[in-house]
């Protein structure tokens, strides 16, 4: 007597050794990224961080107490006229903050992006009671703002961003 196999069990055989079973591991000890920004999205969500290496030599300003990372939605993730619905003055997104001294030559700071859009990011020089002062930051120094893209978002970039020297032209 001949048994038949179906096409689905004729091919288990090959998925069953192909997928060992592991533990889950803990790597949030070893973790290197920038601290957590303060989102309430869990890491499972689609972002973006946006990382800003700043020298500690911020700190030599006179009054500067600290220093922290921002993002302000300046555009959309496509030029009109596709949809588009910005806030007419949007919060910044806030990121990573450091005190001063800064005892590293430079620190990295990240700030948390939940939505494809374009951003200025600044880092601002806290000089209580006094006005902040700010640095922009962006991808290249022929831009002044940064795109996320939904692609961005969905495998979750980090994008290294360089200092201008100078604040973030109002848009």
């Amino acid at each position: 007597m001949r048994v038949r196999l179906s096409p689905v069990l004729s091919i288990l055989p090959l998925f069953v050794g192909a997928c060992p079973l592991t533990e889950a591991t803990d790597t949030s000890a070893t973790d290197d990224s920038p601290a957590d920004s303060g989102s309430s999205t869990g890491d499972d969500e689609p972002h973006v961080t946006l990382l800003a290496k700043v020298s500690n030599t911020v700190c030599d300003e006179v009054g500067v107490v600290g220093v922290q990372v921002q993002a302000v939605q300046v555009g959309c993730e496509n030029p009109p006229p596709a949809p588009c619905t910005m806030p007419s003055d949007p919060p910044p997104e806030l990121g990573d903050m450091v005190s001063c001294p800064i005892t590293d030559s430079t620190v990295t700071l990240g700030v948390r992006i939940d939505f494809a859009a374009e951003y200025q990011v600044s880092v601002v020089a806290d000089r209580t009671p006094d006005d902040p002062s700010a640095e922009c930051y962006a991808e290249s120094s022929m831009r002044t703002s940064v795109l996320v893209t939904s692609i961005d978002l969905d495998v979750r970039a980090q994008k290294m961003l360089i200092g201008l020297g100078s604040e973030c032209p109002p848009e």
